[in-house]
């Protein structure tokens, strides 16, 4: 309830506000974590999600203001086309960073929703804004990429107890082909051009530097 009072739901809070709610002791002494992402491949991910799954379709004829204000297309058949979704997601891509540019108060745009973490001055569209207070500290105990999580499964289930039974397969879906959000398309780097990759780079330069990636080409 006390972050619904500052615009938020746990789920989507950042490390600060969740911190903020639990109080300075509580957060030190509980095991804290966050999954961090390749944010090339974060950023198309997010692009296919939200035309598919997160109601940015039009149903009756109007969409929810929020898919105005990421600038996104309508969806349609298009999505399962490689070449078209490409030429999309780049149209995007240029449309965001016209809208919201880097270093603007807006910028969190590019990569997320508000959710209320814009009270901290320090939020923007990085997936390490999310991890830090406004010195730049990390506030978690330990960052997991996504593409490492399956061993550092074990790391995990030592250190929470509700996990200690629940395998990563059980976790992820894996065994049983019922991934929450499965991915249909090629590896992210075959809908990028130098123009879109240098653009995203300008916004993510925190993730590149704290977390070590790359534009990886396949």
């Amino acid at each position: 309830m006390k972050l619904r009072g500052l615009g938020s739901r746990f789920f989507h809070a950042s490390a600060s506000l969740q911190r903020r709610v639990l109080g300075e002791d509580t957060w030190r002494l509980a095991f804290t974590f966050a999954l961090v992402r390749n944010p090339f491949a974060r950023q198309l991910s997010m692009f296919t999600f939200l035309l598919q799954e997160a109601g940015c379709r039009m149903p009756l004829g109007r969409r929810p203001q929020h898919c105005e204000e990421r600038r996104l297309p309508e969806a349609g058949p298009w999505l399962k086309n490689n070449t078209e979704l490409g030429t999309r997601f780049r149209t995007w891509i240029k449309a965001l960073s016209t809208a919201y540019p880097p270093a603007t108060k807006s910028q969190h745009l590019f990569g997320a929703r508000s959710h209320g973490n814009e009270l901290d001055t320090w939020f923007n569209s990085s997936q390490h804004s999310w991890l830090v207070d406004g010195s730049g500290q990390l506030l978690v105990h330990k960052v997991i990429k996504l593409e490492e999580l399956r061993t550092s499964w074990g790391e995990l289930q030592a250190s929470i107890c509700g996990l200690k039974a629940i395998s990563y397969e059980q976790a992820s879906g894996g065994s049983s082909g019922s991934r929450r959000n499965p991915s249909h398309h090629l590896h992210y780097s075959h809908y990028y051009d130098e123009q879109t990759r240098r653009i995203v780079e300008a916004y993510v330069g925190a993730d590149l530097a704290a977390f070590g990636y790359t534009f990886e080409r396949v």
